[in-house]
Formats: C-alpha cells, sequence, structure tokens
C-alpha cells in the first residue's frame, strides 16, 4: 500500500534504502496517522455524550477536534490510489494486479479479526471501517487500472460527483437488496436469514471512486517537484472552493438539510462544515480532498527546501508504516481506558464490551479535551521507537511478507 516509486532524479526522498519512496507522501501520511489518532482517543476518552460533529448542540473545540479527522479516510485512500499508479513505474499491470488483489483481501481479513478485536476486547460482530474499504477498493483498482488514465480519470470524476444521485435509494426499501445497497452505498448491520453478522460503516461506491481519483493524481505526483506543486494546489483550491460554491447553494452533493446561519460566527462556520461522511457525500470529499491536495503540495515544497527537518522526519516515521501503527494504537488507546477504568470504576467491563465504542456512550466516564489531548500525545510519543524501529527494520529487510504489514 505504501511503495511509492518514481524517478529518482526528479524527487526528494526519505534517507532509506527504499529510494523510490517520496519524503513529502510520508510525511502527509504521517500526518494524517496522527489526526486520526486524535479521533480514537476521543472515542475511548472523551466525557462529552453528544455527536460531536453536531453543528447545534457541539462547541467549536470538540467539533473541530472531531472535523480534522474527516481528513484522514479520504486521504489515506488517494494515497493508496497513487502508490498504486507510481509502483505502475516498475512493475508490470498483471504484477500489480496480483498484489491488489491479495494485499485487498490480507486487509479485509485483517479487519475481520485482528482489528475488530482490539475494538472490543472481545468477539462480537466485526466492524468493517477503513481497512475494509481500503481493502475492497484495492481489489477494484486491479481491474480498473488496466483502463487509460483518461477513461479512469473520467470513472472517478463520475462516481464522486454522481453517487449523490443515489440518495433517494434507501436499502430499507429494497428487501432482499437490502444488505447489498448497504455495502455499496449506505451503512449499517449487515444480517444473514435477519441475524446480525457485521457492522458496516464505509460503503463501497464512493470510496472506490476516491482510491481511482488516487491512482490518475500519481501521474501528478510524477511530475517534477515545482509542477506538481502548481498542479496539486491549484486541484486542491478549486476542490475546496467548489465545495463552498456548492454548500452556500445546497442544491446538490450533500443530503442533510440547508447549513442555518445560527447565531455566532463559530456556530455558523461548524454548520458550514458539517457535512455528511456515512456515505461520504461530493461535499465532504471536495472538502477533504481539497485540503488533503493542499497539503501534500505545502509539504513537497517543504521537503524540496528541506525546512523543518525535525518535523519532517518525526512525521515520515509514522507516515512510513502506517498499518502497524494503525493496529498499534487502537490496542493501545483500548488497553489504556480499560486500565484506567479498572482503576476508578466499577463498570470497567463496558470497554470489554462487544460493538460499544462506535454505538453508545459510557456514562459518567471520560475527561475533558484538554486530558483527551494529554492522552494522544502520549499514546503518539510511547509509539514513535516502536514505529522508527520497525521502518529501520523494513528498510533492511526485504521478505514478501513485510509489505503486508
Amino acid at each position: 500500500m505504501n511503495t511509492l516509486p518514481v524517478a529518482e532524479a526528479l524527487l526528494p526522498v526519505t534517507k532509506s534504502s527504499r529510494s523510490y519512496r517520496i519524503e513529502s507522501l510520508d510525511t502527509l501520511r504521517g500526518l494524517l496517522m496522527l489526526l486520526m489518532a486524535i479521533d480514537h482517543t476521543r472515542d475511548y476518552f472523551s466525557s462529552a455524550a453528544i455527536d460531536p460533529a453536531d453543528p447545534v448542540h457541539s462547541w467549536p473545540a470538540l467539533f473541530f477536534t472531531r472535523w480534522i479527522t474527516h481528513l484522514c479516510a479520504p486521504g489515506f485512500i488517494l494515497l493508496a490510489g497513487a502508490s498504486v499508479y507510481l509502483q505502475r513505474k516498475r512493475k508490470s499491470a498483471a504484477a500489480v494486479t496480483k498484489t491488489l488483489v491479495l494485499r485487498g483481501l490480507w486487509l479485509i481479513l485483517l479487519e475481520i479479526t485482528v482489528v475488530s478485536f482490539g475494538w472490543s476486547f472481545g468477539f462480537g460482530l466485526p466492524i468493517l471501517q477503513v481497512i475494509w474499504v481500503i481493502g475492497i477498493s484495492m481489489i477494484a483498482l486491479a481491474g480498473l487500472q488496466w483502463l487509460p488514465l483518461p477513461a479512469l480519470a473520467l470513472f472517478a470524476i463520475a462516481v464522486i460527483f454522481g453517487h449523490d444521485l443515489m440518495d433517494g435509494v434507501h436499502a430499507s426499501s429494497l428487501g432482499a437488496w437490502r444488505d447489498t445497497w448497504l455495502v455499496l452505498h449506505e451503512r449499517g448491520v449487515l444480517t444473514f436469514h435477519r441475524s446480525p453478522f457485521a457492522i458496516f460503516g464505509y460503503p463501497v461506491i464512493p470510496w472506490v471512486g476516491v482510491m481511482a481519483l488516487g491512482y490518475c493524481f500519481g501521474a501528478v505526483i510524477d511530475r517534477s517537484p515545482q509542477l506538481r506543486q502548481r498542479l496539486s494546489f491549484g486541484i486542491g483550491a478549486v476542490s475546496f472552493v467548489t465545495f463552498l460554491i456548492l454548500r452556500d447553494l445546497h442544491g446538490y452533493g450533500d443530503p442533510g438539510p440547508r447549513f442555518p446561519h445560527l447565531a455566532t460566527t463559530s456556530h455558523r462556520l461548524m454548520a458550514l462544515l458539517s457535512v455528511q461522511k456515512y456515505p461520504p457525500s461530493l461535499h465532504y470529499l471536495l472538502a477533504t480532498l481539497g485540503i488533503v491536495w493542499m497539503l501534500f503540495a505545502f509539504f513537497d515544497r517543504v521537503s524540496a527546501r528541506s525546512r523543518v527537518p525535525r518535523v519532517r522526519r518525526f512525521l515520515d516515521v509514522y507516515g512510513r508504516v502506517p498499518f502497524f501503527f494503525y493496529v498499534l494504537h487502537i490496542y493501545v488507546i483500548h488497553g489504556l481506558a480499560l486500565l484506567i477504568a479498572l482503576a476508578i470504576t466499577p463498570d470497567w467491563r463496558y470497554w470489554i464490551t462487544p460493538d460499544v465504542v462506535f454505538t453508545s456512550h459510557f456514562n459518567g466516564w471520560g475527561f475533558g479535551l484538554p486530558t483527551v489531548y494529554l492522552i494522544w500525545l502520549a499514546v503518539v510519543l510511547a509509539l514513535y521507537p516502536l514505529c522508527s524501529w520497525f521502518s529501520s527494520y523494513k528498510d533492511r529487510n526485504r521478505s514478501w511478507w513485510l509489505s503486508y504489514l
């Protein structure tokens, strides 16, 4: 998922034996990983019992703590698609197809087993989230990458701009096709003979479009640093401005109500940014991908000019081993929540109850945002040595199985 081959002469790369890596992509991926960890720390430790993305009942600090993490899933999937394009620079289409299918199936298996267990410390219903949809999107891209690049770009744009046309179709009205439609375009609990067997959060259709768009973005990354920075920033700016225009008109692209003009400036801004993630609406994708593209341009410029090397190296460590960090941070955050609960509350068994972390709130539990951020920082710093070691280990070894971690 993270191999990024490209013409070394044109690109700044990390100081790694994997000399084809592009430093700015690892830096951006590292930032996204740390933002993601904020959201999961909040899930386990926040005392707020409301929807943090609700612009009416939330408050700015909580709302933006949640909103900045909206960048993560679109960013991961966009960069995964770009990785595939750049991988094609040194591998045949057939070899890439095989890799994508195997890696996609492996990610789905890990989501159902290792990752789902980490959320609950028990085997309840598997929770199919971002790792699942990255796996499915990779399998889809295994076929799509055979298309000519212009055709694939048209496909990606059509999916991203057109999937909201299907918002009026609801799984509840489709009878035997209910679960199929949940997987494709909604979310919910999947059933078999009326018995639930999985919690499903990331529908396939829009995310396959994002992965395909990321593949096309790889062609931009393959340009000279100056050109790709201009193109990335320009694409990101156009995307975000388009979001603002559509959000103001609210004629198409997000199924929620037109954003209300609330009493305070901060609440009006929150309402403006309150877009649907499940499934990701056009407004959501334009806003988040726009910011991700502009961040890439920024990090690539910083890398080309060798600015803030310590910050870059810090983020690079997480960006070079994203799946390793992803699995570890779930277990560490959940384990820490369980240990603290054991010490302070008789209701600690809540944190070993299957499937509760995303479906309910632990009454009387939690801390304010300052404490949540301190816990997040402690977890991130505690995992740094392990991530640094594993990144160096991958540099020194060429075992095939390491590409799956």
